[in-house]
């Protein structure tokens, strides 16, 4: 994770996954790409989150390390610090583990620090959990079939059908009656109609999904992320509501939203989870692939329309 510093002040957030394979100057220059849209930036910090033991490679990703220090030097946005992160400790990523003079520190001595209580104190605190997983559906055993009973006409009616009760159901921020809920599952499913309900949590006036591929990509889009919330928090409540085989829409939706807030790690996962839910689904093998590519929605590389959680 790569933050931006403006002189002493905290700047843009960069999450991506590391690097599997590659040329190390190219990750480092896109890195570089990436952040040149925080152009009050003076410097950069960079946290490294690893699952292996503090000691298992005290420095990781040396060479795309290396590079990043050099291109953000060049680039005059110089690499102030950097940290590697696992479970259980923390340590300097750039001092000479083999000198002894950065061990590994334990977590705690963050999280019970007195900057940590201050952060917390003003409203800001981590979430341990990304949001992706979903219980197994334990519904009643008749919901898959009311499901396909409403599909009919669901296909059949006019894009507005949907759209409108779709619409209501976030008008209202919750997860309505068993039987709307099979019809509003059932519009999910029809690829059309799901895609001009994915579009109408950003523009609602938009009738259907035709010429929006700006849109899905996020560039010349200002969404209201307080109605993007509301998506993703109905689409989670649906969830659970919904048998195996019917969740990818639901899936993708919340994991397209992710992406647009700039959550790669959130997104990708969710993407994943829609197919193994639904082996094959286009929507989201697209959309995995946009993310793996390193693309950042456009939306979020802006200061002026990038997510901000509402209070």
């Amino acid at each position: 994770m790569f933050l931006t510093l403006r002189n002493k002040a905290l700047g843009a957030t960069l999450r991506v996954d590391a690097p599997a394979a590659g040329d190390p100057s190219v990750f480092a220059r896109a890195m570089v790409s990436y952040l040149a849209a925080d152009n009050q930036a003076t410097s950069v910090l960079l946290a490294v989150y690893t699952n292996s033991p503090a000691g298992a490679a005290p420095r990781p990703f040396h060479s795309y390390i290396e590079a990043v220090i050099q291109e953000f030097e060049a680039a005059g946005t110089p690499l102030k610090d950097a940290w590697l992160v696992t479970a259980e400790h923390w340590r300097n990523l750039l001092c000479d583990s083999e000198a002894g003079c950065c061990p590994p520190e334990p977590l705690d001595s963050i999280t019970d620090g007195h900057l940590n209580a201050e952060l917390v104190f003003r409203g800001s605190s981590y979430q341990k959990t990304p949001g992706t997983s979903y219980a197994p559906f334990t519904g009643p055993a008749e919901t898959a079939e009311l499901i396909r009973e409403a599909m009919p006409a669901m296909f059949a009616a006019e894009l507005h059908t949907g759209r409108a009760l779709w619409a209501e159901v976030l008008g209202r921020g919750d997860c309505p009656d068993p039987e709307k809920a099979a019809e509003l599952l059932a519009c999910f499913q029809r690829p059309d109609l799901r895609d001009a309900m994915f579009v109408n949590v950003i523009d609602p006036q938009r009738p259907n999904a035709e010429d929006c591929g700006n849109l899905l990509i996020g560039e010349g889009i200002a969404p209201d992320w307080n109605e993007v919330d509301r998506a993703q928090d109905v689409a989670r409540t649906l969830i659970a509501a919904t048998p195996e085989g019917y969740r990818a829409p639901l899936l993708t939706l919340i994991g397209w939203l992710a992406y647009l807030k700039g959550q790669a790690t959130i997104a990708v996962e969710h993407f994943n989870l829609a197919i193994e839910d639904t082996p094959g689904y286009r929507l989201a093998e697209m959309m995995e692939e946009l993310v793996k590519r390193g693309t950042i929605a456009p939306v979020a590389q802006d200061a002026a329309t990038a997510y901000k959680r509402h209070r």
